[in-house]
Parts: structure tokens; C-alpha cells; sequence
């Protein structure tokens, strides 16, 4: 991997997610991943407490900088997995370039072997990022995006289940970003919250100093920094307390994590 940037190719972003889940045990998103690690059993424990293992035909490579992550051809079978206990919150900071026009990611949240949320990222031609979210809190798999600008609330709106959104002037595969993603179990506190979102999922994704357009479900176009999206619970829905992985299967050219931790209950 080539960490020697040129102006031309580097586009500093910053991207988060972070994700909480309540959901039907029964019941994966479509799209939804397995931990299929390598059969070479490739693993190595760079950050603390968390095991990194590569999936499919994926390599790993410890160093001082990260973990690097090599041969990711397949967006099905090709990825890193991570795993770790009885966390609450985890957090990966990571240096991507797609590379081609039919690569993309695909992020899992896990319980066990049971995934419980989904979220695939396809960037295209003329900046359009195509996103698709996963979500197992009802039956129908209905969800909510929250766009906000500079922290305002500017859109919201319902979708349906598997909807995939498209994201426009937003970034481009052919460049390199600066990834931070995360996930949460949502919790209520002494101090407030909603009980209702308590084990909710959502995704949140964001690129620095990077705005995009996107339309809502009414036909109305807005710009925003930030988009969100939150699982409906449907009856009968249980919170899952704690987390065990995160997998993240990529189709790229270049992947280094350079940074990783999670946290627990206490």
C-alpha cells in the first residue's frame, strides 16, 4: 500500500458510523454477512482486547501503522473481522481507496454469529455514493434518514426496508479517504434519553469539510454533512445488551486500520 499521497489523489474525509441494535433473532437483513474467516485462519491482535481476523481471500500485515488488509477482491467473501467481549461501543479508524467503479464495502454488526445490522457503501461515477442499510428491529425492516448540516436538522424522512439511497457530490472511488466508523448499543441514562431507543440500531455517516445532496422521501433535495439512519422496533423486539464483532468485507486496492478499540458496560 502506497501511503505516499499526492494532492491530486489524496481526499482527506472523515466518515462515521455508529451503530446500536434491537432486533428479531430470527430474522438477518438481506445482504447480511457470516464471519467467514480465512481458511488460513489469518489473525493477529494489534489493538487492545480485540482479535482482527481476514476473511475469504484477504491477508493481514501488523505493523507500527495498523493492520494491513491485502487481496480484497470480493465484496461477498473478502474482509476483516473483528471480535472482541461484551462490548457496548467499538470505534475503527481505517485509510481506503475503492480503486474501481465495481468495488464498495459492506459493514456488519454482530451478536454471536447472528448478524444483527447491515450497511452497504457503493461509490460511483460523478461522486454518487449509493448507500443501503440492513436492519432487523421489525418485520417490515423499515428505517429512518436524518440529514443534518453543520448540526441542523434539515431533512427526515421514512423508508422502506432494503431502500437504497444515492448520495450525490459526495466522494469518489478513485480517491483516498480517512475512515473513523463506530458502533453503539443505545443506552438511557439517569441523566435522560428515550427508553423506546433503548437497543436501538443506527447508522450515521459523515466525511469532513464534504457536503452532498440527497433526496427525501417526498421528492424534496437537501444538503447536508451527516445522514442517519434509525431502525424502527417493532412489537415484540428485544434489545441485544451487548456486541461480539464487527465485519467489514471490502472490494479495494488499498485498506490499512490504523486504529481500534471498543468499550464495555459499566
Amino acid at each position: 500500500m502506497h501511503l505516499k499521497m499526492t494532492s491530486r489523489l489524496l481526499a482527506a474525509a472523515f466518515l462515521s458510523l455508529v451503530v446500536g441494535c434491537q432486533g428479531e433473532p430470527t430474522q438477518s437483513p438481506e445482504g447480511s454477512q457470516s464471519a467467514e474467516l480465512s481458511a488460513k485462519a489469518d489473525c493477529v491482535q494489534r489493538f487492545d482486547g480485540i482479535t482482527t481476523c481476514a476473511k475469504g481471500n484477504a491477508s493481514l500485515a501488523a505493523s507500527e501503522k495498523g493492520v494491513q488488509v491485502n487481496g480484497l477482491k470480493s465484496l461477498k467473501t473478502d474482509g476483516v473481522s473483528s471480535t472482541f467481549n461484551d462490548a457496548i461501543t467499538w470505534s475503527q479508524d481505517a485509510q481506503i481507496r475503492i480503486g474501481s467503479a465495481s468495488g464498495g464495502l459492506a459493514l456488519a454488526a454482530r451478536d454471536g454469529d447472528q448478524v444483527v445490522s447491515t450497511l452497504r457503501i457503493t461509490p460511483g461515477k460523478d461522486r454518487q455514493v449509493s448507500v443501503e442499510p440492513g436492519f432487523t428491529g421489525s418485520s417490515s425492516g423499515a428505517f429512518r434518514m436524518n440529514v443534518y448540516n453543520n448540526g441542523r436538522l434539515v431533512g427526515s424522512s421514512p423508508q422502506p426496508q432494503t431502500m437504497m439511497i444515492t448520495f450525490y457530490s459526495w466522494w469518489a472511488f478513485l480517491d483516498w479517504y480517512y475512515w473513523h466508523w463506530g458502533f453503539f448499543s443505545y443506552r438511557t441514562t439517569s441523566t435522560g434519553g428515550n427508553v423506546g431507543m433503548d437497543g436501538a440500531c443506527g447508522w450515521r455517516l459523515n466525511v469532513a469539510n464534504t457536503t452532498f445532496s440527497v433526496k427525501l422521501a417526498d421528492g424534496k433535495e437537501v444538503v447536508g454533512d451527516t445522514v442517519e439512519f434509525i431502525e424502527e422496533i417493532g412489537d415484540g423486539a428485544y434489545p441485544y445488551r451487548h456486541f461480539s464483532g464487527i465485519d467489514v468485507n471490502a472490494s479495494a486496492t488499498d485498506f490499512l486500520v490504523t486504529g481500534e478499540s471498543f468499550g464495555q458496560e459499566k
